[in-house]
């Protein structure tokens, strides 16, 4: 004979077999060795168990030395470089669930630029000469940089994060406007910088331009 569950058992039973808990965590920002680290491990709790905070513990795996999980991030100051693959657990009151990261400990990331010298010719009462293009790539993927220009009359468009891991490109493209209208005629020179947090260097693309008289 067939006998009703009790509803808190019903309730309880997607708990048991379910994972409340989970985390958000996907891909963990390279890291710096012998740099101070810190990435938060993002975790997510649905309303099937709402209650308590989330512990996260290393499951499995093998973190670099100087890094551990504290505090719902993964921090410290890693003392080794290599490709690092490990397993965390999150769990609160009623729900637990693992998932696999990879780190990447490496030395300061290299900014490339391509070219480092650039040219242009403007006759005034025409039109204004084509944008000029920088080619930025990194010894890091998903690398975000800044730019700066020296001179009023250059403005760049686009930029600011080299290609991720799985991008077909090898370059992210930086576009830079030229307004010469306001000049007189002569030769200008200026620089754009390029640069990124703790970066190894500061590569530097120099551009002329030739104003001529108009005719």
């Amino acid at each position: 004979m067939n006998r009703l569950l009790p509803l808190w058992l019903l309730v309880a039973v997607p708990l048991l077999h379910g994972e409340a808990v989970q985390i958000r965590t996907s891909d963990l920002p390279w890291a710096i060795v012998n740099t101070a680290y810190r990435s938060v491990i993002e975790t997510e709790v649905d309303a099937r168990c709402p209650q308590g905070d989330v512990d996260l513990s290393l499951s499995d795996g093998t973190l670099p030395r100087g890094l551990e999980i504290r505090g719902g991030a993964l921090l410290g100051i890693p003392k080794e470089t290599g490709t690092f693959h490990f397993s965390v657990r999150a769990a609160n009151n009623c729900s637990s669930s693992v998932k696999a990261l990879d780190l990447v400990v490496t030395g300061k990331p290299i900014l490339r630029v391509f070219p480092e010298e650039l040219s242009c010719e403007y006759r005034a009462g025409q039109a204004g000469p084509a944008p000029l293009t920088v080619q930025v790539s990194s010894t890091w993927p998903d690398l975000p940089y800044s730019i700066q220009a020296g001179a009023g009359w250059l403005t760049r468009k686009g930029g600011g994060v080299t290609p991720g891991k799985d991008s077909g490109l090898a370059a992210d493209v930086v576009s830079l406007e030229i307004d010469p209208k306001n000049l007189a005629p002569g030769v200008y020179r200026t620089s754009v910088q390029f640069s990124t947090w703790s970066g190894a260097n500061s590569p530097v693309v120099s551009v002329t331009l030739k104003v001529v008289a108009a005719e």
